[in-house]
């Protein structure tokens, strides 16, 4: 009996097509939580700087910088989602990522 080549699938190892799905599903992930730790920043930043304006009594700018922090981690969602390749109508997320701008609005005013 010969035995098989390494490029041949074997019961223990997927095929090169199966390695190859993997990895570029762990490919989006890594990009995905890449960007998702430099635009959370941004958010809560803004409700951060809500904050300090709310403190120099500019209450109608404060609320304005919230309205920025939801609108932005609601674009964040998105393009989590379209890095991830998942479909873009997810309630339970879309709630979950204003969860900080809510936060914010309770802080804040």
């Amino acid at each position: 009996m010969s035995s098989p080549t390494p490029s041949s699938p074997t019961p223990n190892r997927p095929g090169p097509a199966a390695e190859l799905a993997a990895l570029r599903r762990v490919q989006r992930r890594v990009g995905a939580i890449a960007f998702f730790a430099v635009a959370i920043h941004g958010v809560l930043g803004l409700i951060v700087v809500a904050h300090v304006v709310k403190g120099e009594d500019r209450g109608a700018d404060a609320v304005l910088l919230l309205v920025m922090s939801g609108v932005f981690a609601v674009v964040t969602y998105v393009v989590v989602r379209l890095i991830l390749a998942a479909r873009l109508w997810a309630p339970a997320w879309i709630a979950l990522s204003l969860v900080p701008t809510a936060i914010g609005f309770v802080w804040v005013l």
